[in-house]
């Protein structure tokens, strides 16, 4: 059969059978093979078009070349050429090309093609670009929801699920709504209400609580790039969560959804604006900052109005607008100028470009909600001042006994400092290192501009709490100098202790908490350098230097380790002494180390401590002893008393808590939008790079989208009432389907990113322009849109499924059953602490910090921030108040958005760190063994306390197979812990909740475990 007969026979029999079902859609059936297969080529992008061929354009598809020869001959695909090209056997004919890597067209889609130009090739917009309509509902159903999705079950020749048990139901719609599960009671008086209109009272009341607001919060903190600091490798804390506040507060009074986006668009520009309205604006401001040495700050500046026009994108009209920062759209009718014509909006925000502090423009306004911290912080003081006093007076009572044995054994050869023996001498640049009897370390040989001078040494000691370093002066041609550099001063940026086994390689660091000198020179003088303190931080731009003292005297500097370091047998010491200034030639010519021993004054200054001041004195007895040398050694014995140096600890945290929240109080600078006086001019940006200028453009909107309305302002006021006109077709529905997404855990729109041609288009379109249309309606009422959709037969139907829906089905794409999806990390941390009781409710106020590992702060910016986890009741507020730094999101999240970009797409994983975290993280620990605490005071027998277990995790009484399983669980533990109590104090060994009684740790450790199991069963980290 020759060419032409196929096509005809192809084009006309395929014709006429597809007519007889149904005509061709353009935007349903042709738009998306001729975005997946052609546009990249012949698409919007006029820089990468090929053959000088436009298919995304009627006119142009239709237009005769030189030749002669169309793209498209309405009505005679015989005659089309693109008909020709993908029915093509010719590799030098067919498209899509074989070089493009697409495959060639399938005969359903040919079908498509030859059916649509036979039909005249009628054409159309992409659906997402046609307003929405309200179509008449299917089926007689109370709810729009169960209309159209009961419909198209119907015609697929599916049954929908049945309704799910009620306790799921409620476990369901509570975490949706809050975020949280429901608590016994509000189960109890569920299951208890008959009345028909159980499940509206219900829905209602979920929405009427301030926890629906923090769960909404949660989704919109990702969508706005929400963070505690400014990411980059400075990566500063910034203050703008009241603006987090504000968004809380604004689902919660139901702000109408396109007053919520006017006022985070241009609440300053509103006529007499609130401080409520600008502080809105906080919106476009939560962007990364960079304050990054080098930078150009206009580069900077560009970059921030760029990320506000791809968040405006992804957010609230479903478009990858970030394509077009380059060039034209390669398939969506977005252009280049339309782009930068969107930046022009926020290119005269009156910002710099700059970071922290200077990331003006802010607003300075109080929280009404730190009060609140700050009074339980101040508790929490209380608390722990009455706990460290309690300790002090236990131990003053230790301590009179132990004190004349401490006298006794303090003999004349007594030695708080004891110098290091080196048995490894090496520096890093080639300076000879040699250790005289002694003990001082020489430097000869090369001199370089910097270096590391590295020791390894065993020390006699067992423990060691600290290291005193002597800079010791040298004659050099006649004079005395402390370095071998030209001035003879000397700078140490950093110093480095680690141990490791004798003969090994891998080490672990010593964390050196505290620095005092004898002399430091102010650094501004010094091009930063002087203090001792920045040893401490691994910056070589900064460190100790006492340059303008004496250079013919011994200068010393004490370092206090953060915890006494255990040495074994077989391990040995390494201390680094790093001499990486940017001045250089300042390299230390000897010196010498010690180690001590010893707590308190010793560790803490360059004064003698007490022991020492005794061995020196031949003191023996108490009465020789004087009021102020007792006191000294009294404080010293306490550094060396566990249970008062934790409490001690923690109080001096408190205190460091309080204060913290007290600043919160005060007035705070939250970045936000204003306008400079005079406009910036903008261009477009010649391949998106800052400086290369293009065209200018002026403020304006793609016209493909909708022009702006009449008499709107060609201002950020003006952009956001076009966001939120109802002649966007695409605001309401990108707004519906991620609040469809909150309830079934994926949209409608299973891209929410993107709506546009690349995108996938709705499993249910009439749906989701119904809901879109009721929701502008309905005066853009979030609340009103949740309700309808949650009070339908649809959202309560079981998860169960069928072997022939999982076959028909398996995506859910059609809605036969619930949706089944592991929750997100943030809310298992939020239920741990619902259900065990420690979950504190306050609304608002200053980030807290969840427990997470030690040190993962201080290892990524060489100590320049420290991770402290709150404490007293703070500790137990919800993620969504969770200290969010940018380079390091919190360490318990492990599915969680980035809060970099603009994110609206749930983030799912089965990463090992869901088990890790949810086994062995702090928290969870800490609420395994508060729910065993609970369940053992709640009843007198296993039998009832393991239901009693059951009730709070998984809302629901157990089932008689499931009671022997947990039996066996807490009866093999409760044997082994019994037998093994240490293990048992291991168990309970998490957080700041009281601990058990001596006669009750085996009992509650093994209940902690029957409980942690059950906070780990599928059904209680599932969304079923």
């Amino acid at each position: 059969m020759n060419q032409r007969v196929f096509i005809c026979v192809l084009s006309f029999s395929h014709a006429f059978l597809m007519k007889a079902v149904e005509p061709v859609n353009f935007s349903r059936d042709v738009l998306p093979i001729l975005s997946e297969n052609c546009l990249s080529c012949h698409g919007p992008d006029d820089s990468n078009r090929k053959a000088d061929l436009r298919l995304d354009l009627r006119d142009a598809a239709t237009k005769e070349n030189k030749d002669g020869v169309a793209a498209l001959v309405p009505g005679s695909p015989e005659k089309s050429e693109l008909f020709k090209r993908v029915i093509s056997k010719d590799p030098d004919e067919i498209m899509p090309t074989p070089k493009s890597h697409k495959r060639p067209l399938t005969e359903k889609q040919r079908a498509i093609l030859s059916q649509w130009i036979t039909e005249g090739a009628p054409w159309g917009k992409h659906w997402a670009f046609e307003k929405p309509q309200k179509a008449p509902l299917p089926e007689k159903h109370k709810n729009p929801v169960d209309a159209f999705v009961y419909a198209r079950l119907k015609k697929e020749g599916l049954t929908p699920s049945p309704e799910a048990e009620p306790h799921t139901q409620l476990r369901r719609i509570t975490l949706d709504l809050h975020g949280l599960p429901p608590s016994e009671a509000e189960m109890d008086a569920f299951l208890s209400d008959r009345a028909a209109d159980a499940w509206d009272r219900a829905v209602e009341r979920l929405l009427a609580s301030p926890h629906y607001g923090e769960r909404m919060a949660m989704w919109w903190l990702d969508v706005a790039r929400y963070a505690d600091t400014d990411g980059f490798q400075s990566d500063s804390t910034r203050s703008n969560w009241p603006w987090r506040d504000w968004v809380t507060n604004a689902f919660n009074t139901n702000q109408p959804f396109d007053r919520f986006t006017i006022e985070q668009f241009a609440g300053d520009l509103l006529p007499n604006p609130s401080v409520s309205q600008r502080l809105a604006t906080c919106f476009h401001r939560n962007h990364m900052t960079n304050g990054e040495g080098g930078r150009d700050p206009e580069e900077s500046r560009v970059d921030y109005v760029i990320d506000r026009i791809n968040t405006t994108g992804t957010a609230f009209l479903g478009l990858t607008l970030g394509c077009t920062q380059c060039h034209n759209h390669k398939f969506d009718p977005i252009t280049q100028k339309d782009y930068y014509s969107l930046t022009a909006f926020f290119n005269s925000i009156d910002e710099t470009g700059a970071a922290g502090s200077g990331a003006k423009p802010f607003l300075e306004t109080k929280s009404p909600y730190a009060q609140t911290a700050l009074n339980e912080a101040a508790r929490t003081v209380q608390e722990y001042e009455r706990a460290e006093s309690n300790a002090r007076r236990a131990a003053e009572q230790k301590f009179a006994r132990d004190l004349p044995g401490i006298l006794k054994s303090t003999n004349q050869s007594f030695r708080e400092w004891r110098p290091l023996p080196a048995i490894n001498l090496t520096s890093s640049e080639g300076t000879i290192l040699t250790q005289s009897p002694d003990f001082i370390i020489h430097a000869t040989g090369p001199n370089p501009n910097q270096d590391e001078y590295r020791m390894t040494s065993k020390s006699d000691l067992t423990r060691i709490t600290g290291l005193k370093l002597e800079v010791l002066p040298e004659l050099i041609e006649g004079k005395a100098r402390l370095s071998r550099g030209k001035s003879g001063e000397f700078i140490i940026t950093d110093i480095k202790v680690q141990v490791r086994q004798s003969g090994k390689t891998e080490v672990r660091d010593i964390l050196v908490k505290n620095a005092v000198s004898d002399f430091s020179t102010d650094k501004k003088s010094n091009g930063g350098y002087g203090d001792i303190k920045d040893t401490l931080d691994d910056d070589p731009r900064n460190g100790w230097s006492t340059k303008g003292a004496p250079q013919d005297a011994i200068h010393s500097a004490v370092f206090e380790l953060a915890e006494p370091l255990l040495l074994e047998p077989d391990e040995e010491l390494l201390i680094e002494l790093r001499q990486r200034s940017t001045l250089g030639d300042a390299n230390v010519s000897q010196y010498r180390l010690y180690a001590s021993d010893q707590l308190g004054a010793t560790v803490k200054g360059l004064k003698a401590g007490p022991l020492q001041c005794i061995a020196d004195s031949a003191i023996i007895s108490e009465s020789e002893l004087t009021a102020d040398l007792r006191k000294q050694l009294f404080e010293s014995y306490l550094e060396d008393y566990p249970p008062y140096v934790k409490l001690r600890t923690l109080l001096e945290k408190a205190k460091a808590q309080a204060a913290e929240f007290k600043t919160a109080t005060g007035p705070l600078k939250v970045m936000v939008l204003e306008d400079q006086k005079e406009p910036r001019d903008t261009f477009v940006l010649i391949r998106g790079v800052w400086d290369k200028h293009g065209d200018k453009v002026f403020p304006n909107v793609p016209l493909s989208i909708a022009p702006l309305p009449d008499g709107t302002p060609a201002n950020r006021l003006g952009l956001a009432q076009w966001v939120v006109s109802k002649d966007n077709p695409l605001t309401a529905r990108v707004i519906v389907n991620q609040l469809w997404q909150i309830l079934f855990g994926t949209g409608l729109v299973r891209t929410p990113e993107d709506f546009g041609l690349q995108g996938e288009r709705p499993t249910h379109p009439e749906l989701l322009d119904w809901l879109a249309v009721e929701f502008m309606e309905s005066g853009w009422n979030v609340k009103h849109l949740l309700k309808l959709i949650a009070t339908s037969k649809v959202y309560r139907e079981s998860s169960a499924i069928t072997p022939e829906t999982l076959e028909r089905d398996p995506a859910n794409q059609l809605l036969a059953r619930a949706p089944r999806y592991r929750l997100p990390s943030w809310m298992l941390r939020d239920a741990a602490l619902r259900v065990s009781g420690l979950l504190n409710t306050s609304i608002g106020g200053p980030p807290n910090r969840p427990y997470q590992p030690k040190g993962v702060w201080e290892e990524l910016f060489m100590g320049r921030f420290k991770y402290e986890p709150s404490l007293g009741s703070a500790q137990y507020r919800r993620t969504l108040y969770a200290f969010w730094r940018r380079s390091i999101a919190p360490t318990f999240l492990f599915d969680s958005a980035q809060r970099r970009v603009c994110e609206v797409r749930s983030n799912r994983t089965n990463t090992p760190l869901q088990a890790l975290t949810l086994l062995n993280d702090e928290t969870f620990r800490e609420a395994s063994r508060v729910l065993a605490l609970r369940a053992i005071s709640s009843a007198p027998d296993a039998e009832a306390r393991l239901s009693w277990l059951a009730k709070q995790i998984l809302n629901r009484e157990l089932r008689p197979e499931e009671g022997p399983s947990l039996h066996k669980t807490l009866n093999t533990a409760m044997l082994h812990y019994r037998n093994h109590r240490e293990d048992a104090r291991k168990v309970l060994d998490s957080g700041q909740y009281v601990q058990p009684n001596e006669s009750q740790m085996s009992d509650v450790a093994a209940y902690s475990i029957v409980a942690s199991m059950l906070l780990n069963l599928d059904e209680a980290i599932s969304h079923e």
